[in-house]
């Protein structure tokens, strides 16, 4: 009678009884961490992809409206305080603020004012703004600073219309905001304005142009200044009559 040879082979690490072992448990769970923090990582860089190229679109876009701000400045254009809106190239929709920066009242003025004149610009504590104001130098300050002076919403918006470091005016006004029209010309060369430009998911431009009118340079940036603000923070409505 012949015996027969029985071979054991080894239970497979991996299966007991047709599930799996804690350590391949383990392994999956590892791959599925890893997997997860990868597709994370890519959905984050996607995002700040978009976000990258949108601000690069709206800064394009924004120059593009100044530069056609400054063209409409140059040939004809009613008012001191101009709001309308143009198409850049791409076709999106931006809203232009143009201002006469002679108009506005200069720092040099505020001596002659008492805090309480600052109170139709909506500051928070007039007395303080009318002091940082006060220290403010019209050789090196810019629009930025006169509105950084007060934390006020309204003060934030209408700060920069009224006040102004190439300001020429004794006393605080503001004219209501008018479309440009063919009926005025702007004037001579050499007059410096504010052009505030807006696209309408916040994107904001601010820049102080002195008008030059050459073909090859219709104008030149005195300063800059371009940000994220919030929606529906639109330019000031408030009209101030000296």
């Amino acid at each position: 009678m012949r015996s027969k040879l029985v071979v054991l082979r080894p239970a497979d690490p991996t299966h007991d009884a047709g599930y799996a072992s804690v350590a391949a448990i383990g392994v999956s769970l590892a791959i599925a961490v890893v997997v997860s923090a990868l597709m994370v990582r890519g959905v984050s860089s996607l995002r700040l992809a978009k976000a990258d190229f949108r601000r690069a679109q709206a800064e394009y876009a924004l120059d593009a409206a100044s530069q056609l701000a400054v063209e409409q400045l140059l040939n004809s254009a009613g008012g001191i305080r101009l709001l309308w809106t143009v198409t850049a190239p791409g076709g999106e929709t931006v809203q232009v603020l143009a201002e006469s920066e002679a108009p506005k009242l200069s720092l040099a003025a505020l001596v002659n004012l008492s805090p309480e004149a600052l109170e139709p610009l909506g500051a928070l504590n007039s007395s303080e703004a009318m002091d940082r104001l006060s220290r403010l130098s019209a050789d090196t300050a810019t629009p930025a600073d006169v509105i950084a002076v007060d934390a006020a919403t309204g003060w934030k918006a209408c700060a920069a219309s009224a006040i102004s470091p190439w300001g020429q005016a004794s006393a605080l006004a503001l004219t209501p905001t008018r479309p440009p029209t063919a009926d005025t010309v702007i004037g001579p060369s050499g007059q410096i304005w504010r052009l505030r430009t807006a696209t309408e998911d916040g994107w904001t431009e601010e820049r102080i142009v002195r008008l030059i009118g050459r073909s090859e340079q219709p104008s030149a940036i005195i300063w800059r200044s371009f940000s994220r603000r919030s929606k529906g923070t639109g330019p000031c409505q408030t009209t101030i009559t000296p």
